[in-house]
């Protein structure tokens, strides 16, 4: 199903009978007038782009006040003075169409890039057309990771997660382009965790624009000043970035890399883990409390080891969700058999009504919801945290009336749970509080 992207051009041109300046030249009209002041307000104008020369384009990607998230590109739309001018195309992307690209915003203007939607105006028009988007992106892109294990190399690759992972703002300087050092961080990171990193990758550091990633000029003369804003630089130009003392998944990724058994990381990448989570994982627990608690603690809580060994188990390439059954109607029965134990069988039997027409991949996308619901009831926090990633992508894939009966499903099953657990012969309160947890998710607009 394809989505709607508001879009947005803010470049250099009349904005009067005689004024001639740069300002929101043209929107469509799902752009509110409160995101029109605040793109006009983060736009660049003259003087922004670190590079100015012909061809040479700025990604950016942050997070708008009203929560969609917003991804465009600046650059030079003309050349002879004095017509030369900054030019920006604003995209506001919806959360579920960014979740459907893999939450990574250079697969999806690739993908906008293919169809078409990229233009620079000579005259733009007023009112803009939003752009309509199918299609996704898979979770990693193991051809250009496996490109960045060889140059910048782990190390390189390493100090770039743990050094943006811990700074509130970072410019970076490399070899290779910031475009595509950026991309290459976007395949390595938890699936959940990429919407946190705003960037540009060729737009000076500005306080107009606090992005979380930005490139460092070649002209080395200014990065004190820039340090002196409280940003935090990283020279991976240097002959070898030595080999500090990752954690978490920022040495999970090192590992991996330096194995060079990429179908590791993007089986882990898949189970969209959490950082907090990976962190665990991978031993870098660095409290004092963490310490304790593998050394003698809760038997509950296990440790780095025992971790690494589950997620192992769950996270080798998922062959049972590679290798269902293709005919549509052994996915139908497989749907219908996970709920009708909980539910009455009038209700069973709507929801098999709507199930009938629908096609494969709708029917694959709700088996995978399945898989996810019970078994984040049965206490799995992975489990959870991809469906929280791909419920969202369910809804806008679905008609409403086959959402709410999915909805209505889940409840009941949610409630017979919560009652066996807390009001039957064996109490367990924490599948319970699982079972809701899952219904938050399902739930939450």
């Amino acid at each position: 199903m394809d989505a709607l992207i508001e879009q947005a051009v803010y470049t250099r041109g009349p904005i009067g009978t005689e004024q001639y300046g740069y300002a929101l030249l043209g929107r469509s009209s799902g752009v509110s007038d409160f995101e029109a002041r605040e793109l006009a307000l983060w736009a660049p104008e003259d003087h922004s782009l670190l590079d100015g020369s012909a061809g040479r384009i700025s990604i950016n990607f942050h997070k708008l006040a009203s929560g969609v998230y917003c991804l465009s590109t600046s650059c030079i739309a003309a050349r002879n003075e004095p017509d030369a001018r900054v030019y920006t195309q604003f995209l506001l992307v919806p959360p579920s169409l960014l979740a459907r690209f893999a939450n990574n915003p250079f697969a999806l203007l690739r993908a906008l890039g293919v169809s078409g939607e990229l233009r620079l105006y000579d005259s733009v028009p007023k009112i803009l057309e939003a752009v309509r988007l199918g299609g996704g992106a898979p979770i990693v892109d193991l051809e250009l990771v496996s490109e960045l294990a060889v140059d910048p190399g782990p190390a390189a690759i390493a100090t770039l997660i743990q050094t943006v992972s811990s700074s509130d703002r970072m410019a970076v300087a490399s070899t290779m382009s910031a475009e595509r050092l950026y991309e290459g961080l976007f395949n390595v990171l938890p699936v959940k965790d990429r919407v946190q990193y705003s960037f540009s990758t060729g737009l000076k550091v500005s306080p107009e624009r606090p992005v979380r990633m930005s490139a460092l000029p070649i002209d080395q003369s200014c990065w004190r000043e820039i340090a002196g804003q409280g940003i935090t630089l990283l020279d991976l130009t240097a002959e070898r970035v030595s080999s500090v003392s990752w954690k978490g998944w920022a040495g999970r990724v090192a590992s991996i890399l330096d194995d060079g058994d990429l179908s590791v990381l993007a089986a882990e990448l898949d189970a969209v883990i959490s950082a907090d989570r990976l962190r665990s994982v991978a031993g870098g627990r660095d409290s004092a409390e963490s310490a304790e608690t593998t050394q003698g603690g809760d038997s509950n809580d296990a440790s780095p080891a025992d971790d690494a060994e589950a997620l192992s188990a769950s996270t080798t390439p998922r062959s049972r969700g590679l290798q269902r059954a293709d005919a549509p109607h052994a996915r139908f029965e497989r749907i219908i058999a996970a709920v009708e134990d909980y539910v009455p069988k009038g209700s069973v039997d709507q929801l098999a009504a709507l199930l009938a027409g629908q096609p494969p991949a709708i029917l694959d996308l709700l088996e995978r919801v399945d898989d996810l619901v019970f078994t984040a009831i049965n206490g799995d926090d992975r489990a959870l945290t991809e469906l929280e990633v791909l419920w969202p992508t369910i809804v806008d894939e679905l008609n409403e009336d086959l959402v709410e009966q999915s909805r209505e499903q889940y409840l009941r099953c949610a409630l017979s749970i919560w009652s066996e657990c807390v009001d039957g012969e064996v109490h367990k309160p924490e599948r319970a509080v699982a079972a809701i947890d899952v219904l938050c998710v399902l739930f939450e607009e």
